[in-house]
């Protein structure tokens, strides 16, 4: 999301940055995150929203809400009435589905996501299954399953079942989704975990997301080599390779 990718690059600008770059100025780096909606991540219940916004304020990260990018060129950004300078823009205002979806000769949605029945099939081809982010599900909530990988997992084991049905003679049945929670990262020790019976922000949601993200990993020689880069990249501030494609001395941009 946005709000886990500005405190990312708010934490690089501040930390890596100083520690690897004489010559930079980590003061001197302006992160802006721009957000069309009242609040930040919307779904998400309002304190952990709150929450979010304190935490990225934090770490320097300028918020701002009702906000929407009119205009995006080489020279800066278009927010409404007022023209930012910056060099660096990062758009993570969602994509659109596979071009699949269209070939396949049914109902699709806005972005390309395919309308879907309840038991994930495709009206007209009972064969067909589509899942994931490719799907668009409306049948539980009234609105689309968000593209995240829980529900990709649900989807992916429930289609596999029904295709065993299926060779059997059996009718297959509809999808339903188990939300367990939702988690966003911000930062060291900053984040926010929606996990349905309660909430949590700041350092226990950062724990909890770190020990999910550890145990959904496959085999424990993984976990193990994760949890010891994750050790020393928190002890050490590194944040791995930074490789640079460009000669920028070579090229004339406007300042910052």
């Amino acid at each position: 999301t946005g709000v886990e990718m500005a405190g990312a690059i708010a934490e690089i600008s501040r930390y890596t940055l100083a520690k690897n770059f004489r010559h930079i100025d980590p003061s001197q780096a302006r992160v802006i995150l721009i957000e069309g909606a009242p609040c930040l991540l919307a779904a998400y219940p309002p304190d952990l929203s709150e929450s979010a916004r304190k935490q990225l304020l934090e770490l320097g990260v300028e918020v701002r809400t009702n906000a929407r990018a009119t205009n995006i060129t080489e020279e800066g950004v278009q927010v409404d009435g007022e023209f930012i300078p910056c060099r660096v823009k990062i758009w993570a205002a969602g994509n659109i589905a596979s071009f699949v979806g269209k070939t396949l000769s049914v109902p699709v949605d806005r972005v390309g996501r395919v309308i879907v029945n309840d038991d994930l099939t495709i009206s007209g081809h009972p064969e067909v299954q589509v899942i994931g982010d490719l799907a668009n599900f409306s049948h539980q909530t009234g609105a689309p399953l968000p593209g995240i990988s829980p529900v990709a997992m649900q989807q992916g084991r429930h289609a596999a079942r029904n295709i065993l049905r299926m060779i059997r003679g059996e009718k297959p049945k509809p999808f339903r989704y188990f939300d367990k929670g939702s988690m966003a990262t911000i930062g060291r020790n900053k984040a926010v975990a929606d996990l349905k019976f309660f909430h949590l922000s700041g350092r226990p949601a950062w724990l909890a997301w770190l020990f999910v993200h550890i145990i959904f990993l496959v085999g424990f020689r993984n976990r193990l080599l994760v949890l010891f880069q994750w050790a020393w990249a928190y002890l050490s501030f590194d944040k791995g390779a930074r490789l640079i494609t460009r000669n920028f001395q070579s090229e004339h941009r406007p300042p910052a």
